[in-house]
């Protein structure tokens, strides 16, 4: 049965032409949106007859480019060609060989200084396997498995995240200012966490303290920080991947948007309800956006 389209027409990209594929995988419905448009959007959805997957690029936290375009968004494209080029048996430990490979080759080609990295090409991944049965979970986006969720948030930034909101509320009681006047220009906050934010991926891979996570930047990752979740064979099976620019994953794209719009109406500086490492801003959301479901 070839990969097909049903259910609501909140299209943003198009779905990957595929063969047909022997056991079935239909896509139900997907969305994307970057939060500062489409050339900037640093998500990618990636199907074929073998591999789903949701790619997330790092946000940027300095001004540096590569070949003209942000770290995140290189990164995501350089991971969705391995997914091309993957065979179709691969298992999750040679996905991340073969990313690892290209990242490296591509620092080695334009002679990149390696120290870079904490600013450098990184992504992190949920990716749906056909052959293996399995979900590979990489990093901070997220997965509903017939209404179950997974997820594995950043320790760093959840810390971090309150440590932003508590810098706002005191320069806010400290200046007299509403939310609305204090955010209105800049997200100061933001500011003073964001050398923490770089300074964090020191534990990017590392599972030897509560603060490691993973991400694919081109170094081996521990096999504890990641998850596989297997997805066993029934008549059928309702999967849902996702960027983490979904604060509260839902069964279905509307009502997921719905639950969003909700949060960005009630608060919009994220410092309340579901407290960030930033806030919805001049944006059309806090951060891109990712989302496809679909039946095995």
């Amino acid at each position: 049965m070839p990969l097909s389209r049903t259910g609501p027409t909140l299209w943003r990209t198009s779905v990957a032409k595929a063969r047909s594929v022997s056991d079935g995988m239909q896509i139900i419905e997907q969305f994307l949106q970057g939060k500062d448009g489409p050339r900037s959007c640093e998500d990618i959805i990636y199907t074929s007859e073998d591999f789903i997957a949701v790619i997330d690029g790092e946000s940027a936290k300095s001004s540096i480019c590569f070949d003209g375009q942000r770290p995140g968004k290189l990164a995501a494209q350089m991971i969705q060609q391995v997914l091309a080029d993957l065979h179709p048996r691969a298992s999750y430990s040679q996905f991340i060989q073969e990313v690892n490979l290209s990242i490296r080759d591509y620092y080695a080609a334009k002679a990149i200084d390696p120290k870079l990295k904490a600013v450098g090409l990184q992504a992190v991944a949920v990716i749906y396997s056909r052959n293996r049965q399995e979900i590979w979970l990489i990093g901070d986006c997220q997965a509903l498995v017939d209404g179950q969720l997974y997820q594995k948030a950043r320790p760093a930034d959840q810390v971090l995240a309150h440590m932003r909101r508590l810098i706002a509320y005191t320069e806010m009681r400290i200046d007299q200012k509403k939310p609305a006047i204090y955010f209105d220009q800049e997200d100061s906050a933001r500011l003073q966490i964001l050398p923490w934010l770089v300074r964090a991926s020191e534990f990017a891979n590392q599972s030897d303290s509560p603060y490691g996570y993973a991400i694919l930047n081109g170094d081996p990752i521990p096999a504890d920080l990641i998850q596989i979740i297997p997805v066993g064979r029934k008549d059928s099976v309702e999967i849902v991947l996702a960027s983490n620019g979904y604060p509260e994953l839902a069964p279905s794209l509307e009502a997921s948007e719905n639950k969003l719009q909700e949060l960005l109406a009630a608060d919009p500086h994220l410092i309340d309800q579901h407290i960030a490492t930033r806030g919805q801003g001049q944006s059309a959301s806090f951060d891109d956006r990712a989302y496809v479901r679909f039946r095995v």
